[in-house]
């Protein structure tokens, strides 16, 4: 029983937990917890597809440590943070939160690519120091998601990535199951903007300066499973671009699901059903 109070009455101990009105009894109250905005007595029940809540993002040049905030957070929020480095440095490192170790990655373009994923906690800060050394320029990016699975994260979240030279066009690779988070990633001194496939919810970007060559990085996602949702248009042809497909973990309610732009995983009455 939570919060158990038991008082010795002179004979024997007598029940005096209190109790809480719950909208037909009184029951124990349960224990709470300070999650980072509000007291809670449990951690909210996973979703299918975590909600996504707001991001951060930042440009940093000629600085070796580049620490950027998170959004507001909430305990068991799942972190995504993104660093992209150019130059002949090592990969970026992420120096805080300590424990949260990224998957780093070198595109043939030469960018260097690190992600990492956490379930947030006070004990973790709230911002995001990574180490890009002697890079010349970097693009930092935070993300947060909401009622995901974060006891399902796993050790590497980047499900694929696939790199383009030469284009104003970059086809997506297919989703997997529950969200999907893309980030577009390009080195170019003409690019103002983009445009996301139907069924993807731009999020954030950060778009390197007119005129310089700088990082832009861009991200969008989307639920579903099964197919492309499409191709990113750029405002201008680069010379080389990557997208990073990021799965962000959730919990199947066994329910089916209809998803706007996915063909292969939302069939009307093969993958889903129409209730009236």
């Amino acid at each position: 029983m939570p919060n158990q109070l038991k008082v010795y009455d002179g004979s024997k101990w007598v029940d005096q937990t209190p109790k809480a009105w719950n909208g037909a009894s009184w029951a124990p109250s349960p224990p709470l917890y300070w999650d980072g905005a509000a007291w809670m007595s449990a951690a909210p029940t996973p979703r299918e597809f975590p909600a996504y809540q707001a991001s951060t993002r930042a440009l940093v040049v000629d600085q070796g440590l580049a620490e950027l905030a998170l959004p507001p957070v909430r305990t068991n929020d799942f972190i995504v943070s993104i660093c992209v480095s150019s130059g002949s440095a090592p990969a970026p490192r992420l120096v805080t939160p300590a424990g949260a170790i990224p998957t780093q990655y070198t595109l043939a373009s030469g960018l260097l690519v690190a992600v990492a994923v956490w379930p947030w906690e006070p004990s973790r800060g709230t911002s995001v120091i990574w180490d890009v050394g002697s890079a010349h320029n970097a693009a930092l990016m935070n993300l947060v998601y909401r009622s995901g699975d974060v006891s399902n994260i796993g050790l590497t979240p980047v499900v694929g990535i696939r790199e383009y030279s030469n284009t104003n066009s970059l086809p997506l690779m297919a989703s997997t199951g529950y969200r999907n988070l893309y980030a577009a990633i390009t080195v170019s001194n003409s690019l103002t903007g983009l445009a996301w496939p139907s069924g993807v919810a731009a999020r954030d970007q950060q778009l390197g300066t007119f005129g310089m060559n700088q990082i832009s990085l861009m991200a969008a996602d989307t639920p579903g499973a099964g197919g492309s949702p499409g191709a990113v248009q750029l405002d201008t042809t680069v010379s080389s671009a990557a997208v990073v497909l990021i799965s962000v973990p959730g919990k199947s309610d066994g329910k089916p699901t209809w998803i706007l732009g996915d063909p292969v995983g939302s069939s009307l009455g093969t993958t889903t059903t129409l209730e009236l």
